[in-house]
């Protein structure tokens, strides 16, 4: 995590600039978890519908606090045919999940760690971010209107 003073990006920096470095991300960290609260808070109090969508690894700081668990956790996004296989949680205000499955195989996997990096450090690189249109349509489907596709693949389970 790039809280700890031994993550491998901090390997050639002293002690002091170690240190630097995690009050200035945490403080980062702190700006932009209250600028989400507030949003969530402006969609909560004027009835908005909002589905928010954040990585869902180990250290993601929304698991210990948030203002709830979240609705879906997609922990294979290949499956409904994103580019890559990365575990990712949706919270859904003012609105439900609906509990559709669309199982799709048709895209070539993609390793996370061989996409581009960013231009500036602390950031995802695009690539990394980007969803396919594919399984933009599937997740619609599964998730918000509850759409049976016909496509993909049936599943026994």
């Amino acid at each position: 995590m790039l809280f700890s003073l031994t993550h491998r990006n901090h390997k050639n920096l002293t002690t002091e600039q170690k240190i630097e470095y995690v009050i200035n991300r945490n403080k980062k960290r702190a700006e932009f978890f209250e600028i989400l609260l507030k949003f969530v808070g402006v969609c909560m109090k004027k009835q908005i519908r909002m589905i928010f969508e954040n990585p869902w690894s180990e250290q993601t700081h929304l698991k210990e606090a948030f203002l709830k668990k979240p609705d879906v956790i997609d922990n294979n996004r290949m499956i409904r045919v994103d580019f890559f296989v990365k575990p990712t949680a949706y919270w859904f205000f003012n609105c439900n999940s609906t509990n559709g499955f669309t199982m799709q195989y048709d895209k070539e996997k993609r390793i996370l760690f061989n996409a581009k990096p960013a231009k500036n450090a602390g950031l995802c690189s695009e690539e990394r971010s980007m969803i396919s249109p594919d399984y933009a349509r599937n997740f619609i489907c599964d998730f918000i209107i509850g759409k049976k596709q016909d496509i993909g693949q049936l599943s026994l389970f």
